[in-house]
Parts: structure tokens; sequence; C-alpha cells
């Protein structure tokens, strides 16, 4: 994956966002069907994760170093971003979102770096472009993806 190949999924993304915009406000408290979660609770978790430049960074260096910083168990992550932002609005969490759209826009590295490779969530390896690409609106896409269903639903 290139830099611009990188560039057009984070405005796709962008582009859905705004349209899906009104209805994941409006939808805010309606219960996700699995776990205990809310359409909000998956937004305070989408806005912590929207740029996923600082994470990769931090995994690039932590190869390069042979050493790894400790990971709390995602459980307690994902609750303590939900936590953090329990007073926010689902306009102001999806303004979080679009900002760290545009931050990530901004922080892209080279296509030199974006080609090197890392560790893989999971097992294997990935280019430094799939890792932002996975973490980043891939994952935002996977939630959206459910939260639609569950409106659809």
């Amino acid at each position: 994956m290139t830099r611009d190949e990188l560039i057009e999924a984070i405005e796709r993304a962008e582009q859905r966002l705004v349209a899906l915009r009104p209805t994941l406000e409006a939808a805010a408290e309606q219960p996700l069907p699995t776990g205990t979660w809310r359409v909000r609770d998956a937004l305070s978790h989408l806005a912590a994760r929207a740029n996923p430049i600082p994470r990769v960074l931090q995994r690039i260096e932590e190869a390069a170093s042979g050493v790894a910083a400790p990971r709390p168990p995602i459980d307690d992550v994902n609750a303590e971003q939900v936590e953090e932002r329990e007073g926010l609005s689902a306009a102001e969490l999806l303004d979080e979102m679009q900002a760290g759209h545009r931050a990530t826009l901004e922080q892209i590295p080279s296509d030199a770096v974006l080609a090197g490779t890392l560790p893989a969530i999971g097992g294997g390896e990935a280019s430094v472009a799939e890792m932002i690409a996975r973490i980043g609106v891939g994952h935002e896409t996977n939630h959206l993806n459910e939260i639609e269903a569950t409106l659809r639903a």
C-alpha cells in the first residue's frame, strides 16, 4: 500500500463518517447487540484510536530496539477509553474522530517508511502502511459496520 492509497482510504473513511453522522448522533444510546456497549461507547473507543500513527511509530521504535513496551489487557484499554469520554456527546466524539483523521493525514510517513515491515498483531508481518490502515480505518470500518447493522435491525 502506497502513501496515496492510504490517503485515499482515510478520505473514504472520513466521507463515510460525515454521511453517517446524523444517524450516529441520533442513535448514541442504542445498545450494540454484543457486549455492554452503546453506540456512543463504540464512538468513544474509535475517537481514542482515530489517529493510529503514534501507535505505529511506537511499534517501529520497539521493533528497532528489540524492546516492546508492556501493554495492558485490551479490555482494560477499551474501558478506559470509554470512561475518559463518558461526558462527551456523540457530536463531540465524532469531532474527535474527524480530528484524528486529519492528524493521520498530516502525519503519514514517507513511502519508504510505509514499505517497512512490523510484526503483525496475531502473527506474521505487515507493512507499516498496512498496519496504519488496519488499526486505523480498518478498525473504524469494522465498528461502523457493526453499528450500521445494529441500526438496520
